[in-house]
């Protein structure tokens, strides 16, 4: 494995089990069994590291992402597909490990909340539409609808929310995603989310 990479994806693994802001350069050298200066040669500084590891990770969700919502799936299903995504991802981030990223890397904290803010108007909103043409989605203004989702995510998939009032990442996004759906869709939308709900849990 390339050192780069190799760099990377252990530091991710790192980062993400005990904190950013917790682990220092030194445990993870001793981690990769390699030299810091070897590290710095690639990352000059541990926010080098951090916002290396931070893209990476975003466009590996992308690389997830992006072919889910143009697949030839109905709305729901591809929407369902999505919280599936989020789910194996969360897994790995802690509310705790948001919020030390939140509060000890500001600048990076903002480009996460951009890049998901674009994820979600550059894709969602195709699929409101699709939702729309095929009756699963009432035709309420789709602006409306991805500005309350956006701020829905903004509001409660955020560190300080989750936190203080207990809940997973997961449990959180999954929770307004029903709500939401539950606002916007047909009867004939209701049906299939059910059916889409009731074979993820059996």
């Amino acid at each position: 494995m390339e050192e780069k990479t190799k760099i990377i994806e252990i530091g991710e693994e790192k980062f993400f089990k005990e904190g950013f802001h917790k682990t220092t350069m030194d445990e993870v050298a001793s981690e990769l069994r390699m030299s810091k200066k070897t590290i710095y040669k690639f990352f000059p500084s541990k926010n080098d590291l951090v916002k290396a590891i931070a893209k990476q990770f975003m466009g590996n969700m992308k690389s997830r992402i992006v072919p889910t919502l143009n697949s030839d799936k109905n709305a729901i299903e591809k929407l369902e597909e999505l919280m599936k995504i989020l789910a194996k991802a969360s897994v790995r981030i802690s509310p705790q490990m948001l919020d030390d990223m939140r509060r000890h890397f500001p600048k990076l904290w903002n480009e996460i909340d951009n890049f998901r803010t674009e994820m979600m108007f550059g894709n969602l909103t195709k699929v409101i539409d699709q939702g729309k043409v095929e009756g699963l989605f009432l035709d309420y203004p789709t602006p409306i609808i991805m500005n309350m989702l956006v701020a829905s995510v903004r509001a409660i998939v955020n560190p300080e929310f989750i936190l203080n009032n207990n809940f997973s990442i997961i449990e959180a996004a999954r929770t307004a995603f029903k709500i939401l759906i539950g606002g916007i869709a047909t009867e004939k939308g209701k049906k299939i989310f059910n059916q889409t709900i009731n074979k993820k849990s059996s």
